[in-house]
């Protein structure tokens, strides 16, 4: 489902499966999928205005995603998802998504190459990308909604863009010829305040959210080389995060800390030998540096916009729950001034097939 704002108006968009498209036997020259369209200013009367659209029932139990533009996000997501959490046919474990720069219905007429129907093709790469690069977030309609009953914690949806030339992405010619006219990615995260978009952050930003909730299963991480200009990548794996929440001076002050293992993907650093123990501790204590500098970049944008996404106020809650009844109020604002302090245990446990960058004299298989 596609819900934009245009003219004071909710236009809702559905992505419905053609029951004769099924097979991909078919030789029929037919799409897969065809796009129902209506406006109104409530979103259950749009919906039910289709019903003279389609000979066939619509049937919502499997619905996927649900797609808004940015004027919607920014206005609030409560119309939009009152009527889906009300009704009995929809599960609230379809993904949200936020369309950059475009509006929802045209996410929802994207030809895609791999899959047969658009939206299955976004989400199962939502969900893919999510477990293996940090950046991006997957955010469920649940979720979104226990985010808004929590206290101390803000809700995050992950941003679509559809490139270019989403016009021409349109036709069945998208996937007819390689490369493709256009194609999608997902980028940045849209930050909430309550129920409103806010603003963005970027892909570094982004990494900074999933490491601190403990979201994050596999990445990757480039990082410099010790005196040099090149830089080594790390392949990250099974990161964990805990909060030590305090109180100093009648303050809350936060000690953070990030426990990560990692292998080393990709190695540049040419003057660095693996088989000595001083040169590999270097390399962990400089990746751990630039992990706390990019983390605390990422903490500082959301004390910015005055958004605890990260679930710090949460973690007070949790801890002092009588202070935190003095506190809610005005989290925000305290949010924007709270020490963080930030470490992170990075162990690099293996270094690939080969020790040292490849056509060094040194190298030699393990």
């Amino acid at each position: 489902m596609g819900i934009d704002k245009k003219d004071e108006l909710y236009e809702v968009s559905l992505q419905v499966v053609n029951p004769n498209q099924m097979s991909r036997k078919q030789s029929s020259e037919r799409t897969p999928t065809f796009v129902l369209s209506m406006r109104s200013d409530s979103i259950s009367e749009a919906i039910r205005k289709m019903v003279g659209m389609s000979s066939r029932r619509l049937y919502m139990s499997h619905m996927q995603i649900l797609f808004v533009d940015e004027a919607t996000a920014r206005e609030g997501m409560h119309e939009p998802l009152d009527w889906l959490l009300r009704n009995n046919e929809i599960r609230p474990v379809f993904d949200l998504i936020i369309v950059r720069d475009h509006s929802a219905k045209e996410a929802l007429t994207f030809v895609t190459s791999t899959e047969l129907f658009p939206a299955l093709d976004m989400h199962k790469a939502l969900k893919l990308s999510y477990k293996s690069w940090a950046p991006n977030i997957y955010s469920q309609a649940k979720e979104f909604l226990e985010s808004l009953n929590k206290d101390g914690v803000e809700p995050v949806i992950t941003g679509l863009k559809l490139g270019e030339q989403a016009d021409k992405a349109q036709k069945m010619d998208n996937v007819k010829q390689s490369p493709q006219h256009a194609n999608y990615f997902f980028s940045g995260v849209g930050v909430f305040q309550e129920d409103r978009l806010v603003g963005w952050r970027n892909p570094s930003e982004s990494r900074a959210y999933n490491y601190l909730t403990n979201h994050v299963d596999n990445s990757l991480f480039k990082v410099e080389c010790p005196n040099a200009k090149e830089h080594f990548t790390l392949d990250v794996i099974r990161p964990k995060t805990k909060y030590d929440p305090k109180i100093v001076n009648d303050h809350p002050v936060l000690d953070a800390t990030v426990y990560i293992e990692a292998n080393i993907n990709e190695l540049r650093c040419k003057k660095v030998d693996l088989n000595k123990e001083e040169d590999l501790l270097k390399l962990q204590k400089i990746a751990a540096d630039q992990y706390v500098e990019a983390i605390n970049r990422g903490i500082r944008k959301a004390q910015s916009l005055g958004t605890d996404i990260f679930g710090f106020g949460e973690a007070f809650h949790r801890a002092y729950p009588a202070k935190w009844h003095v506190w809610k109020n005005d989290w925000d604002k305290r949010f924007e001034e709270l020490d963080v302090n930030l470490r992170v245990t990075l162990q690099i446990k293996r270094n690939g097939k080969i020790v040292s960058p490849y056509g060094m004299p040194q190298n030699k298989q393990e």
